[in-house]
């Protein structure tokens, strides 16, 4: 990818800022050399801010986290295109002094970003995106997953799981915000008045005389929640395998879509009833809590 040519790149230019920065001869260019840095993280991040858009639209980043994501990316191009027009102005004056000070705090904020641009470039890398047909973890007519289905549920969900789990371990030392966000549907099948879940469904709704679309609707979020709460649930158990779990947060989302058609750009021919409607996908990202925000505690590292 050409995100991870260019990181690398410019490791390599940090590299020779800090030789430049020991060498006093050299310590005139020590600022252009902190400053062409500075352009291309600018660059990266908005590198960045495209690849985000592009997982959007492949529905393997939540809209509302892309917004959050980007908007938190141009935050950060303010703060570079700052420095840069800093660096320019140190160069002008030509002090040793305050150049090879602004070279050891531009620095820092270079590596902070670049551990972050590496680690997204690095999920960007994986497909999270995941879609399950319901029968796979509920029987007809309920959202929570019974002892018989347990075992099966958790062994399609164990695959995401363990690439999560490997994406701590790949980043050790990086705080993240694990983000699963889950979606349920429906079909248009009817859940009767007479049947076991209707008086379910009814004491978690605000109305005593909800619509058919309104029963489906609540009841693929109640799935979507089971499904995500599973997720969650399993990468906590297996947090032992974390290099340091105090350095990981969780923000966990459902929404139930009801009969609202799944992806319909991909397909075009739903039926009423169609055990293709009656799905739950989800999307699961890990990103570095400087652009995620959501999920993060007060004391958090």
């Amino acid at each position: 990818m050409h995100m991870v040519r260019s990181l690398r790149f410019i490791g390599f230019i940090i590299g020779c800022t800090a030789l430049a920065s020991c060498a006093g001869s050299r310590v005139q260019s020590l600022a252009k050399t902190t400053q062409e840095t500075l352009e291309l993280v600018k660059k990266e991040a908005q590198r960045a801010i495209e690849l985000t858009m592009q997982k959007v639209q492949s529905y393997e980043v939540d809209p509302d986290i892309g917004r959050e994501i980007v908007a938190n990316l141009k935050t950060a191009e303010k703060q570079v295109d700052e420095q840069i027009a800093e660096a320019n102005q140190i160069e002008q004056r030509g002090n040793r002094e305050e150049i090879l000070r602004f070279a050891e705090k531009t620095n820092v904020i270079i590596q902070s970003a670049l551990t972050d641009l590496r680690s997204l470039n690095d999920l960007y890398d994986i497909s999270t995106f995941t879609q399950f047909e319901t029968a796979t973890f509920f029987p007809t007519g309920d959202y929570t997953i019974p002892a018989d289905k347990m075992e099966a549920a958790k062994k399609s969900i164990e695959p995401i799981v363990k690439r999560i789990i490997k994406f701590f371990g790949e980043h050790p030392k990086q705080r993240f915000v694990a983000v699963v966000v889950c979606y349920g549907f429906s079909d248009e099948t009817p859940v009767s008045k007479e049947s076991p879940l209707y008086p379910k469904l009814i004491s978690k709704m605000n109305t005593t005389d909800p619509t058919r679309q309104e029963l489906n609707a609540k009841l693929s979020e109640l799935r979507a929640k089971t499904i995500a709460t599973l997720l969650v649930d399993l990468i906590k158990v297996n947090e032992g395998l974390v290099p340091d779990p105090k350095l990981i947060n969780y923000d966990i989302k459902w929404l139930g879509k009801g009969e609202e058609l799944p992806y319909p750009d991909k397909i075009k021919d739903y039926k009423p009833q169609d055990k293709r409607r009656r799905m739950v996908s989800l999307i699961w990202n890990v990103l570095p809590g400087s652009l995620y925000a959501q999920g993060v505690s007060e004391s958090a590292p």
